[in-house]
């Protein structure tokens, strides 16, 4: 999964992020998620990755302190 992080569809406070992509690969097995964020939506130019989580069909997103609801975004 790919999003694009813009403060037209998500309300953020970090500037820094805007316009960059959210990558992650959400499997039934696993409670942790991993991802990272890039500068391109291809993947290739790394700006930071971690481990997150999902909470009732919301993802979470810790850099713009944001949950993202996975029914909008499919």
């Amino acid at each position: 999964m790919s999003i694009k992080l813009t403060r037209d569809n998500f309300n953020f406070r970090f500037k820094q992020y805007e316009g960059m992509y959210f990558h992650c690969t959400i499997s039934e097995d696993s409670e942790v998620i991993r991802y990272k964020i890039t500068k391109d939506k291809e993947g290739m130019e790394l700006k930071e990755f971690g481990n997150t989580h999902l909470k009732e069909n919301m993802l979470y997103i810790p850099q713009i302190e944001a949950y993202i609801d996975l029914k909008s975004i499919k």
